[in-house]
């Protein structure tokens, strides 16, 4: 029976699937993406039963959504490491102490100076892309958030690469692309733009622009506004060209998820899968701190 419930959400047919010997139900978000669980304490180790579900649930809808929790940096690695190793992000200032698979994003001050990284993410792209073996999946978890303001966007390259024409995407399936970390702190697309020797601590990598899921082999557009320089077989005014459609069509109103963050909530996403940034709508007064793991993809 449980078998059957998850095959049926799998295809998407149901809203709302209930795990009657998990105590564990499956509520979807959005009919393209997003998933939220009820019934899961990600303080406590999940059972194999538990996490095989939880996992299918994953890559099923890209982004997870688990309320009303109550997590320790232990309990975030604990849990995320048992979808793959842990990355260590670049930025080192931010990462938490005793802790360095945490990083930390926050514009909560403590002697004059930010707890974390302040103001990240604010531009739709996809974790670490910019590594040699990029990110299966990040867990951020919402400690202190605006009471408005500061939502996450998330947006399915699945469902783009789906979407586009035969012809595109034969195309675009031959073509690979330039990924580097810097690039995101180029242009003013990234309020908390910086200077320094992290940014050139990784040099430019390379990916294939469509990019099949480790897991499902679900082909995906693998590109994003962040870290993606170019698309190399293109002369720059091609590339610049089609990045910027391909950026547009990803992240169409009609297809984006909104989550409003509450205190509590953790949300784990499929970098395999999707694109996401942070709304900047918030100031200096509004207190966002957050904790993130960040699982590397093993299975590339």
């Amino acid at each position: 029976m449980r078998a059957m419930s998850v095959a049926r959400a799998q295809e998407g047919k149901l809203d709302s699937v209930r795990e009657d010997n998990l105590a564990m139900e499956i509520k979807r978000v959005t009919p393209i993406l997003g998933a939220e669980i009820i019934g899961v304490d990600l303080s406590k180790p999940l059972s194999n039963a538990e996490f095989d579900t939880v996992h299918k649930a994953f890559v099923t809808h890209s982004v997870l959504i688990f309320r009303d929790q109550d997590l320790s940096a232990q309990n975030m690695i604990d849990f995320s490491s048992q979808f793959g190793p842990l990355m260590i992000h670049v930025l080192k200032e931010s990462l938490l102490e005793g802790h360095p698979e945490i990083y930390k994003l926050s514009n909560r001050r403590k002697k004059g100076k930010s707890e974390g990284r302040a103001y990240a993410g604010q531009y739709w792209h996809s974790d670490l892309t910019y590594e040699p073996r990029p990110s299966l999946g990040s867990l951020l978890y919402g400690i202190e958030v605006p009471e408005v303001g500061g939502d996450t966007l998330f947006a399915s390259t699945a469902h783009a690469f789906e979407t586009l024409s035969p012809t595109l995407q034969t195309m675009l399936e031959g073509l690979t692309a330039e990924h580097l970390f810097a690039h995101a702190f180029r242009g003013g697309i990234n309020r908390a733009a910086r200077d320094g020797d992290p940014l050139n601590e990784r040099p430019a990598v390379h990916h294939p622009v469509v990019r099949p899921h480790s897991v499902t082999g679900r082909k995906s557009l693998f590109v994003n506004e962040g870290f993606t320089v170019r698309i190399n077989e293109l002369t720059p005014d091609e590339s610049s060209a089609m990045l910027s459609f391909l950026f547009n069509h990803m992240t169409r109103p009609d297809v984006v998820l909104r989550h409003h963050w509450r205190p509590g909530d953790a949300i784990l996403w499929d970098n395999r899968a999707l694109v996401h940034r942070g709304v900047n709508d918030y100031g200096d007064e509004d207190i966002r701190h957050m904790h993130r793991t960040t699982i590397e993809d093993r299975l590339v």
